[in-house]
């Protein structure tokens, strides 16, 4: 085996160009400079960090340099204003990225932006003039018929209390909590209506996945999944108890929506409001021991949709509001008759809010779908000659015709193919 020759010694500061490990190498030398053996059987030879003297810097070492803060290992930093790294922060200091997020709440959220704030205003009128008085029901899901409710209802929430918010909190709860069988035994299909709408919070766990499969066997499709992004400005750097079954710190929940039907946004206006809201809600974590949803989520479901029969399961008495029918079995007290509920809807299109014409002009809307005879069968690129020109004309489709034949055959200049016969 060939060696290679030694040209000449490589100086160390060449290899460690760097501060940062010279510091680590000089740091390390004194920890093991004050814990030798001696030092550990004779207690009062035993230097502290308080005790021990700072060596006076080097003046000959250019990469001396006092540890302050975590801007030292930020990446492409050359200046002394860093670029600013969350992440890190985070470490430092235990605030969470989502603390710096500005504008997040339903008060300030709109405040550059008065077309939206003012349709958000009309809709919030609209909503309290058009809600049916609330209604609460103390009972079990697992063994209430949800269809003795003699309803088909628009909108359906369901807040599980699911085991992974127990095993978060670190705490005993005093309530059954809820497994994904359980809930997908759920008769959610038997009391919604024809057109409707379900929102499922399902965690940050197994939950997502889960949740979609109960959605399927209520006979509704995943559309949009909200999520909830839990800031801790008044207790950085405390946590809940950390999930044995995670890989990272959770600090978000999820919230699947599923629509049954067909509804689109550009035809059922009077059911539906798109574009109205965002699919994210940024609040404050709770305390621990705190099961609560931040209460935005009635106001995206009542922004978007215009019907008014709406269910809330497995809800509290915290959570009853006007326009909903709560149920739930932590409720202390009840008030719902199913006639008095339905008398609210008998007459015919009565279950739907309407909508005004200010309302109609400023809420976002999806462009006119352009029909067939408007395009005129391909228009051309760059907006160069007719309606024909381009792909999808008349020059095409006659190209296409000559090459046409029947089965397993083309008629060309060659005649039928033959190489393929026809079926």
């Amino acid at each position: 085996m060939a060696i290679l020759p030694v040209t000449g010694l490589i100086p160390i500061g060449a290899v460690l160009n760097s501060k940062d490990e010279l510091k680590e190498i000089e740091e390390t030398r004194g920890t093991c400079r004050y814990d030798t053996p001696h030092s550990r059987t004779h207690p009062r030879h035993t230097h502290t960090p308080d005790e021990v003297e700072a060596p006076p810097p080097d003046e000959n070492n250019p990469y001396e340099e006092v540890y302050k803060d975590s801007s030292t290992f930020l990446k492409g930093t050359q200046s002394l204003n860093p670029h600013n790294d969350y992440c890190q922060h985070f470490v430092d200091t235990g605030h969470r990225p989502q603390n710096f997020i500005r504008d997040v709440g339903l008060a300030d959220r709109f405040e550059e932006y008065p077309k939206l704030r003012e349709l958000i205003r009309l809709k919030d009128e609209l909503i309290s003039t058009t809600n049916t008085p609330p209604m609460y029901l103390q009972a079990d899901p697992e063994h209430f018929d949800l269809r003795d409710l003699k309803c088909k209802f628009d909108v359906i929430l369901l807040e599980p209390p699911l085991e992974e918010y127990y095993r978060e909190s670190g705490i005993s709860h005093t309530e059954r909590f809820w497994n994904w069988d359980d809930i997908m035994k759920l008769e959610i299909e038997e009391i919604s209506a024809l057109r409707s709408f379900v929102f499922l919070w399902c965690g940050s766990g197994e939950g997502l996945d889960l949740g979609r499969m109960c959605l399927r066997k209520w006979g509704f499709r995943r559309c949009e999944d909200i999520c909830w992004i839990k800031t801790n400005k008044n207790n950085p750097g405390k946590t809940k108890t950390l999930d044995p079954k995670a890989v990272f710190q959770r600090t978000k929940e999820h919230c699947l929506m599923g629509i049954k039907g067909t509804v689109r946004r550009s035809t059922d206006g009077d059911f539906i409001h798109a574009n109205v809201d965002i699919d994210l809600i940024i609040t404050e974590e709770p305390e621990i021991g705190n099961v609560e949803k931040p209460v935005e989520i009635f106001h995206i479901i009542e922004h978007f949709c215009l019907g008014r029969r709406r269910l809330h399961l497995f809800g509290r008495d915290s959570t009853i509001r006007p326009g909903w029918l709560t149920v739930g079995p932590t409720l202390t007290n009840s008030n719902f008759n199913a006639e008095a509920y339905s008398s609210h809807f008998s007459v015919p299109q009565s279950h739907l809010s309407g909508c005004t014409e200010e309302i109609e002009r400023l809420r976002p809307k999806s462009p006119p779908s352009k029909l067939k005879s408007e395009r005129g069968g391909g228009s051309a690129r760059g907006g160069r000659g007719g309606p024909n020109v381009g792909r999808g004309g008349d020059r095409g489709r006659e190209r296409n015709r000559s090459f046409r034949g029947d089965r397993g055959g083309f008629r060309g200049r060659g005649g039928q193919h033959r190489g393929f016969p026809p079926r």
